[in-house]
C-alpha cells in the first residue's frame, strides 16, 4: 500500500511539473520579394526558449550569419543546429547550397553569432535557415526544445 501512495504521489508530482509549451510568434510577414536587413524574431511565452533573433547580411561571395537565442534560465545546451545556407535565383524557389555544423554553448543562458562568414559562390539570394535549440539542466527526463528560424534574404554578388 505505502508502494502505491509513493507513485502516485510521484506520478502527480512530475504531472504538475511538466512545463506547457505555448508561443506566440511576432514574425512580420514581408512577401516572398521582399529584401530585408531585419531580424526574424519570435518571443516565446513559455518553455525553454524566451526569445530568439536571425539575420543574415552580404559580403562579397560571403554571408554573414547574426543569431542570438535566449533561455529562460541556465540551460545544459542551448544554441543552434542543422544550421543551413540556401539559395535563390529567384528570391521564391530555395535549395541547400551548405550545411553549418551545430554551434551549441553548456551551461549558459544565451548563444549569439556576430558576423559568423559562410563563403559562397555569389550571383544568388541567400538566406539562412537554422533551428534554435535548448536542453534543461536536469537529471530525469531532461525537456529539450528545437524551433526553426528562416532569416531575411540578401542579394550577394
Amino acid at each position: 500500500m505505502k508502494n502505491k501512495f509513493f507513485s502516485v504521489i510521484i506520478s502527480g508530482l512530475m504531472l504538475v511539473s511538466m512545463p506547457i509549451q505555448m508561443c506566440a510568434n511576432s514574425i512580420e510577414d514581408k512577401g516572398a520579394n521582399a529584401l530585408s536587413t531585419e531580424n526574424v524574431v519570435s518571443v516565446y511565452t513559455e518553455g525553454l526558449i524566451s526569445r530568439y533573433a536571425l539575420s543574415c547580411e552580404s559580403g562579397s561571395k560571403t554571408v554573414y550569419i547574426n543569431a542570438a537565442v535566449y533561455g529562460n534560465y541556465t540551460l545544459a545546451k542551448i544554441g543552434f543546429k542543422n544550421i543551413k545556407i540556401q539559395k535563390s535565383s529567384d528570391n521564391i524557389n530555395w535549395t541547400e547550397e551548405k550545411e553549418i555544423p551545430d554551434q551549441i554553448s553548456e551551461n549558459v543562458v544565451q548563444k549569439k553569432l556576430s558576423k559568423y562568414a559562410v563563403s559562397v559562390d555569389g550571383g544568388y539570394y541567400y538566406r539562412v535557415v537554422l533551428d534554435n535549440y535548448a536542453k534543461e539542466n536536469t537529471w530525469w527526463f531532461p525537456e529539450t526544445q528545437t524551433v526553426e528560424a528562416i532569416s531575411n534574404s540578401v542579394w550577394v554578388s
